[in-house]
């Protein structure tokens, strides 16, 4: 296992759906990256138990979490508490590249 990693080595293109990669995944803990292409989506769910944030790195979204809507850019910070409905579109003409954490791990 090794304990150090370059984002960049975990992005690419989906063009049926969005792309994911895990970067790193444990009992405790999930981290990955999520990567948009313009008007890609990730369709509203939840993640039942699990706590997920997303930071974006590169790229403009616009983020649903529960009730609220904004539209974010890079560094910004969004987080869905465990149990919530939340979405992101990709709004911007660039890919929306995303780290994302998630814990407790999914299983």
């Amino acid at each position: 296992m090794t304990y150090f990693s370059h984002y960049e080595r975990h992005t690419g293109v989906n063009p049926g759906r969005f792309f994911k990669s895990t970067i790193f995944q444990s009992e405790h803990m999930l981290v990955g990256m999520d990567c948009l292409e313009p008007a890609q989506v990730q369709q509203p769910h939840q993640h039942t138990g699990h706590d997920k944030f997303y930071f974006v790195i590169a790229g403009t979204g616009r983020f649903t979490i529960g009730d609220e809507t904004q539209d974010c850019g890079p560094g910004s910070v969004i987080w869905a508490p465990a149990d919530t409905i939340h979405s992101v579109i990709n709004t911007g003409d660039t890919r929306l590249t995303m780290l994302i954490g998630m814990a407790p791990e999914p299983r």
